[in-house]
């Protein structure tokens, strides 16, 4: 795994002597409940049982460690060197394996129409307040599907759980000190919709994941 000369804000959010009690809280809540209710959502979307799957910004992994169990055959993806480190413990704790590479959502080194499913969940929520257009991301991450995959983008709902305590955080100034994420936004069905259009998925579908305890919400299409 190539690691990369300057680092960069994620991975700040991965090391683990700058990691915050509310990065481990979540962290914690995750590997607890959340990655599981996200496999059987994703799988459900998908509609298959094996086969290729790619997480472009996948963080520490655990969603894919679930499908890695089953026996998907699994890329995981990161601007992060610290980030897939964070992966590759997982992976080595469960003893099973992935292909981990270093690399940028918006180009991404891999071959066109190379997965079955491809997708990311907390992520396409960052770039916009970033001053990238995550239309772009999508657009990448629908290069790399096979014809016939799910293309899958899990975010942040509006008037979730998550988004009143991030408006809890905010009016009393504590974003920069303890919210893990300086730039994040919490979308409706529509903004999910637009961004998904734009990047070119076509018949998409849209709607919360009850699942999640009404933290996120949904977005995927067939690639045609």
């Amino acid at each position: 795994m190539y690691k990369p000369e300057n680092k960069n804000k994620w991975d700040s959010l991965y090391d683990p002597a700058k990691i915050t009690w509310f990065a481990k809280l979540e962290e914690a809540a995750i590997n607890w409940y959340f990655a599981g209710a996200f496999g059987k959502t994703i799988l459900s979307a998908s509609g298959i049982k094996h086969g290729k799957i790619c997480e472009p910004g996948c963080g520490s992994g655990m969603t894919c460690a679930q499908f890695a169990k089953q026996g998907f055959d699994i890329t995981l993806m990161d601007l992060s060197y610290n980030a897939l480190q964070k992966a590759l413990s997982v992976f080595e704790k469960f003893s099973i394996t992935a292909k981990f590479t270093v690399a940028d959502l918006f180009h991404i080194p891999i071959q066109d129409n190379q997965f079955d499913i491809v997708f990311n969940q907390g992520v396409m929520e960052h770039f916009k307040l970033a001053g990238l257009d995550p239309s772009q991301g999508i657009s990448e991450m629908l290069r790399i599907l096979k014809k016939n995959g799910t293309l899958i983008i899990l975010v942040p709902a509006y008037f979730s759980p998550l988004f009143f305590v991030h408006r809890f955080f905010k009016l009393f100034n504590l974003i920069e000190k303890y919210w893990p994420y300086e730039d994040q936004e919490f979308l409706h069905k529509r903004e999910l919709y637009e961004m998904m259009s734009k990047g070119g998925c076509k018949n998409i579908v849209v709607r919360r994941v009850w699942s999640s305890l009404f933290f996120s919400m949904i977005g995927y299409c067939k690639k045609e």
